[in-house]
């Protein structure tokens, strides 16, 4: 059984699919409180749709293969 996505997690991966992100930033794009999207990021990159790099002492987040072919899949899908 794959992870659920919810709307949040949706989100997460539409906006990483326009370009990388810090959490920090994720979350004031979301309109979120950081822990929350720490949380969402946690669960997406242990089911292998982010991927996260190391920059400037920052996490940054990008989206893996299959994270673009679930987000794709789930445009698809609407």
């Amino acid at each position: 059984m794959g992870l659920t996505l919810t709307d949040a997690k949706r989100r997460i991966l539409t906006l990483l699919d326009e370009e990388p992100r810090h959490g920090y930033a994720l979350a004031k794009d979301l309109g979120r409180q950081g822990p929350t999207v720490y949380e969402h990021l946690q669960e997406l990159e242990e089911a292998g749709y982010v991927e996260v790099e190391e920059q400037d002492r920052r996490k940054v987040y990008s989206l893996t293969e299959r994270g673009k072919l679930i987000l794709q899949a789930e445009r698809t899908n609407e």
